[in-house]
């Protein structure tokens, strides 16, 4: 899956869903009322039927509203205050969840009113893409059937300008992250008649081989 960052109205972007984060007690953060205005105040209104309260990780589809481009829109509960960092993993994982029962290839998150605890929008950022890259992980190698292939590929987070910059190296330093941990739980995942040491040095050759700051010594018996 591709993930990048941008600084852009959320309300001028074409999208097939755009995330939104609804506070504990239905509060709407500052993208989402413009959003709100934009749509005649329809937010409002279906905020107040309760169907989501706005806990971490609720989530609330919702489809057709007026003056936008994005084809859906998905509500997602951000909590009360600052989140801890558990809270944003399970927010994380749940608009996950809920994007990969959707149909459409690519999400938008404004993500400029999540605040976490401890952290900066460079933190904030790497951390909510290193657990959605964890969360799309899968190992089908050995299967016979392999699993379909999934209609989402792309992720942008909306951030500010000021904040551009530090959720740029963010999100660059959280791909890296998530592929090197997907490659230790590819070789985790491997029979041991297969990922034996030969293998691994092999692996730890041609990670040598495609990243020239990295040298490796092997050695044997």
């Amino acid at each position: 899956m591709e993930f990048l960052v941008k600084s852009a109205n959320p309300q001028s972007l074409k999208t097939a869903t755009l995330v939104l984060t609804v506070g504990e007690g239905r509060k709407l953060g500052s993208n989402a009322k413009a959003i709100d205005e934009a749509c005649g105040g329809a937010l409002s209104q279906i905020l107040k039927r309760g169907d989501i309260t706005g806990k971490p990780g609720q989530t609330l589809l919702l489809h057709n509203l007026a003056n936008l481009k994005a084809e859906r829109v998905l509500l997602l509960g951000s909590g009360k205050g600052e989140l801890s960092d558990r809270q944003l993993r399970k927010m994380a994982t749940s608009l996950l969840g809920a994007l990969k029962g959707l149909g459409g290839s690519d999400a938008l998150i404004a993500m400029d009113d999540l605040k976490v605890k401890g952290r900066t929008a460079y933190g904030r950022t790497r951390l909510l893409i290193e657990t959605l890259a964890a969360g799309d992980y899968r190992f089908d190698r050995f299967k016979s059937e392999k699993s379909e292939s999934r209609a989402l590929k792309k992720i942008t987070l909306l951030t500010s300008k000021a904040d551009l910059p530090a959720s740029e190296r963010a999100c660059h330093e959280a791909v890296a992250i998530a592929a090197g941990m997907a490659l230790t739980r590819d070789l985790g995942n491997l029979p041991p008649n297969l990922c034996h040491p030969s293998y691994l040095a092999d692996e730890a050759r041609a990670l040598a081989k495609a990243h020239k700051n990295l040298k490796v010594d092997v050695l044997d018996e």
